[in-house]
């Protein structure tokens, strides 16, 4: 699912920020409502910062004991550590069972435990229930959800009615545009995009789904493009150049790339997928030991994945370096692992040596 990092920019919600860090460090108490702690616990949870997510939430809930949100967010880190029931007994236990978010919540819940039908049912139900002033907006967030589960065609089937119920609903022009490159439709989505361009032409989420689509279009100049759209609106927009960096890295751009990772990781320090792109940029452009620095970052990682393949580029970085020791060590870290790419970063140091093999190997002949 995509995470949304440019709320998290929002002046007001650095502004909440500030204040609620500034208490921490022994300032006054801000005025801040269960909603804004959330969304700040929210921002530690994105930020691998969970010790200090639950602590805002407990305080939180000192204040605001029968607050929606704060339970949510309970609930919703249960279900995100695979506990559903634990998840169930936080939800049920809300009092306004009709509140739109623990509408979502149910839903998110039964879509986990395989309940599709009724999840689906619950939320057009709740849909067609609501006065218009709100019916757009649920419907669109309903949208989001479903996509986010791979439930393209309900996602498309929906959103087709969000821009029939609701012709001057802009942002369904983009979200559109996402479920087309969702499916792989990505000539429909410029197409789209194209023919709403006045409509769209402030709307970021627009130009990053026309970035995305030209982009798997191989049309890297217009993907590029799309993203300095994006950026004019809004210049230190996150996923704006987390996006422009991956589009220049596959251009072979990877100096230019770097900077976008840079000015990225500013905001956002420890994300993964942006840390590993840098780390990868350093790599081409041969700074061996600064990509072994942004790689080290995610070497122990929870994510297997990354940490299998992080792993194996140290090994490689550590033998660029001739650093016998450490290449030793992180190929045999990374041979252990479910995911490595071994084999694509050593069948030239180790031609016709087995995968299996290469530690090894490495150790009689390798300098």
């Amino acid at each position: 699912m995509r995470e949304d990092f440019s709320y998290f920019q929002d002046c007001e919600f650095q502004s909440a920020l500030a204040a609620y860090e500034h208490m921490l460090a022994g300032g006054t108490e801000p005025n801040l409502d269960a909603e804004t702690l959330t969304d700040i616990a929210e921002y530690y949870v994105l930020n691998h910062r969970e010790e200090e997510a639950y602590r805002c939430i407990d305080y939180a809930l000192s204040f605001y004991p029968d607050s929606i949100d704060p339970q949510i967010f309970l609930a919703r880190q249960q279900m995100f550590f695979g506990n559903n029931k634990e998840a169930w007994d936080i939800c049920q236990h809300i009092y306004d069972q009709q509140d739109r978010e623990v509408v979502f919540l149910k839903a998110e819940l039964m879509l986990r435990d395989d309940k599709v039908n009724e999840a689906i049912e619950m939320l057009y139900d709740y849909y067609k229930s609501i006065d218009d002033e709100e019916a757009a907006d649920f419907l669109y967030d309903s949208i989001v959800l479903v996509k986010d589960y791979n439930f393209i065609e309900v996602s498309n089937d929906w959103c087709a009615q969000l821009r029939q119920d609701y012709p001057d609903y802009t942002a369904a022009i983009s979200l559109q545009a996402e479920i087309y490159n969702n499916k792989g439709d990505y000539q429909k989505a410029v197409d789209l995009l194209q023919e709403h361009i006045h409509e769209i032409a402030y709307d970021t989420q627009a130009w990053l789904q026309m970035a995305e689509s030209q982009w798997w279009l191989d049309n890297l100049d217009d993907a590029l493009e799309a993203t300095e759209y994006a950026l004019a609106i809004n210049k230190d927009d996150a996923d704006a150049l987390i996006q422009k960096g991956n589009i220049l890295y596959d251009a072979d751009r990877p100096e230019e790339a770097h900077q976008c990772f840079l000015r990225f990781l500013r905001f956002f320090p420890k994300e993964a997928r942006a840390i590993y792109m840098d780390a990868q940029c350093l790599l081409v452009m041969e700074q061996y030991e600064e990509a072994i620095t942004q790689f080290e970052r995610l070497s122990n990682t929870d994510d297997a994945i990354y940490r299998g393949y992080t792993r194996s580029y140290l090994a490689l970085c550590y033998y660029k370096t001739k650093n016998r020791e450490r290449m030793l060590h992180y190929l045999r870290l990374a041979g252990k692992e479910k995911y490595d790419c071994l084999h694509e970063l050593f069948q030239n140091i180790l031609p016709g040596v087995d995968p299996k093999d290469y530690y090894d190997k490495a150790l009689t002949l390798l300098p």
